[in-house]
């Protein structure tokens, strides 16, 4: 086989691994504005069925901490101005740290699936995404930000940095209103 022709068959391999790693989010309704200027307190529901309790759990509490570091309150009781935040998880798989260490190319990858939904108190949809986290080990910029190593981790790592993310694009998406 020619030489250009490897360096272009491996050009392309390298491509498609990156795109395998890749999180990706569908923002179904984008809010108008920053969702802090329509209230600033928000009750957080976490729900999946069929999805580890211990998982849902430590989405719950990271996504509550990032929303307290964004500016928001965590009532008890709700008021007009409260929002729900909605999150249903569809599916949890931590993945398997052999495969990804032995095979690469996407096996054993971690993944993360749900929906979000920010509403006000009268169950009008203010946001909602669909949120696919995927963890393979290939992500640029893992170790920078989960530490050293954390593309070499196991089934704890891959679940704290998957549940991270999700929390993380949540949050984006009641503080980036539409561009316009």
């Amino acid at each position: 086989m020619d030489i250009m022709k490897v360096d272009k068959v491996l050009v392309l391999v390298i491509f498609a691994c990156s795109l395998v790693a890749c999180s990706s989010k569908t923002v179904l309704k984008t809010p108008e504005t920053s969702l802090r200027s329509i209230g600033e307190t928000v009750r957080v529901n976490i729900t999946g069925q069929n999805i580890a309790k211990s998982a849902l759990d430590q989405l719950t509490r990271e996504i509550k901490g990032q929303l307290i570091i964004a500016g928001f309150d965590l009532p008890e009781e709700a008021n007009p101005k409260t929002l729900n935040l909605d999150v249903n998880v569809t599916e949890f798989d931590p993945g398997n740290a052999a495969l990804r260490l032995t095979v690469g190319f996407g096996a054993g990858r971690g993944s993360l699936l749900y929906l979000a939904e920010y509403k006000n108190q009268g169950g009008k949809i203010l946001a909602s995404m669909n949120g696919e986290e995927r963890f393979t080990g290939l992500e640029p910029g893992f170790n920078q930000n989960y530490g050293a190593f954390a593309t070499l981790g196991g089934e704890e790592t891959a679940t704290t940095v998957l549940i991270k993310e999700a929390a993380k694009h949540i949050i984006e998406l009641a503080l980036n209103p539409k561009q316009k």
